[in-house]
C-alpha cells in the first residue's frame, strides 16, 4: 500500500512539474515582443518585459537565499551563546563543588581532631 502512495505521490509532483514548466512557457512566450519604459536608473531605454521578469526572479531567489543564511546563522550564533552560557554555568557549580567539599573535608578534620582530643583526655 506505501508503494502505491509514494508512487501517486511521485506523479503528482512530475504533474505539479509540467503544469508550472507550461505556465512559464506560456508567460515567456506572451511576452516575448513586450517592452518597458521601466529599468531603475535608466527610465528613457526600452527595455524586453522578459529581462525585468528574469531580472526580477534573480534578485527574488537571492534575496530569499540571503535571508535564508542569515537566519540560519542567527540561529546558530543563539544556540552557541546559550551552549556558552550553560558551560559557564557548569564551570561555576563545579567550582562551587569544590569550595564545599573543601569546606567540608575541613569540617570533618576539624570534628575528627575535637572528638580524638576528647577520646584521649578521659
Amino acid at each position: 500500500m506505501a508503494s502505491g502512495f509514494r508512487q501517486f505521490v511521485v506523479h503528482a509532483k512530475v504533474t505539479v512539474l509540467c503544469i508550472v514548466f507550461v505556465a512559464v512557457a506560456v508567460i515567456v512566450f506572451m511576452n516575448r515582443n513586450h517592452k518597458t519604459n521601466f529599468w531603475p536608473g535608466a527610465s528613457a531605454v526600452e527595455v524586453s518585459t522578459l529581462w525585468l521578469m528574469g531580472a526580477t526572479s534573480v534578485v527574488s531567489i537571492l534575496s530569499f537565499w540571503l535571508l535564508t543564511k542569515t537566519r540560519r546563522v542567527w540561529a546558530e550564533w543563539v544556540e552557541l551563546r546559550k551552549e556558552r552560557e550553560l558551560t559557564d554555568r557548569l564551570a561555576e557549580q563545579e567550582k562551587l563543588k569544590q569550595t564545599l567539599d573543601e569546606r567540608e573535608r575541613r569540617i570533618y578534620d576539624k570534628l575528627r581532631r575535637a572528638l580524638g582530643d576528647e577520646k584521649s583526655q578521659p
